[in-house]
């Protein structure tokens, strides 16, 4: 048996043979998940393409959009609570009115 190898003894057949040890993966293997995730692939023959211009637009436009109607939103809201407002001193102007009457 050579240095550098293992054996293996097979019961089945009663033998011992020497294991060689495993070859380096190769350029061409398969990279593993941690690095596929860190690795850039362009992408060939994509049906969908779209410029960055485009998307950066429509991205702005849509942030735009949801910041026009939170304001619209809130405007609404404030309408309604100073209505609200208005109508409490109102009913306290009419209760102050009423007691002075009384007494």
């Amino acid at each position: 048996m050579g240095a550098g190898t293992d054996t293996q003894f097979s019961s089945s057949k009663g033998a011992v043979r020497e294991l060689e040890p495993a070859a380096p993966p190769s350029a061409s293997a398969e990279p593993t998940a941690d690095a596929r995730s860190a690795e850039f692939r362009a992408v060939e023959g994509g049906a969908e393409m779209q410029s960055g211009t485009a998307l950066l637009t429509e991205a702005y436009a849509a942030i735009w959009l949801l910041a026009f109607g939170l304001v619209l939103l809130g405007m609404r809201k404030l309408r309604r609570l100073e209505q609200r407002l208005d109508n409490l001193s109102d009913e306290i102007a009419r209760a102050r009115a009423e007691q002075a009457k009384k007494g």
